[in-house]
């Protein structure tokens, strides 16, 4: 028993506290990475202007993939980065245009759109309402219809009775 003893008392409690550098290193890198992947996504290779350099397979997708990287562990921030490339190769190589003049139409049109269509189906349904609310001054104007309807009935009746004397 004194052998589990130590295995519980010493050896365990060590293996987590070496574990714990690896975890704490772990989880410093994982920002980097996410940045790494959030940049290449949003990249273009200029090669041939197709797909994110994170997944294009070129040697300037890799030169760019490696640019990346050696800006992210400088401390280089996502816009820094971003705008070096646009400068370098210009709009075009970001995968997401920025909301900067006429691209400004990319992100306000779909809102833009919605609006009008629920302005639309608004007005279409008020529209098709309208008769219903029209409907009761018809039933008042009928009523002088009836009168004038067996006023004319009396004057027919009075004709087709001169017609049979």
């Amino acid at each position: 028993m004194g052998v589990w003893r130590f295995l519980r008392v010493i050896v365990v409690p060590f293996a987590v506290l070496a574990t714990l550098p690896a975890a704490a290193w772990a989880q410093a890198a994982e920002p980097d990475a996410a940045l790494i992947r959030d940049i290449e996504n949003n990249l273009i290779a200029p090669c041939c202007w197709t797909s994110p350099i994170s997944e294009h397979q070129s040697e300037v997708a890799d030169e760019m993939r490696a640019e990346v990287r050696a800006m992210v562990a400088q401390g280089k921030s996502r816009d820094y980065i971003l705008s070096r490339y646009v400068d370098e190769y210009g709009e075009r190589v970001l995968a997401t245009p920025r909301a900067k003049g006429v691209n400004t139409l990319a992100y306000a049109a779909p809102w833009a759109a919605l609006l009008l269509g629920a302005l639309g189906l608004l007005l279409l349904r008020r529209r098709r309402r309208a008769p219903a609310t029209t409907a009761a001054p018809a039933a008042n104007a009928a009523q002088p219809e009836e009168s004038l309807v067996r006023r004319y009935a009396s004057v027919i009746e009075k004709e087709l009775g001169e017609m049979d004397e």
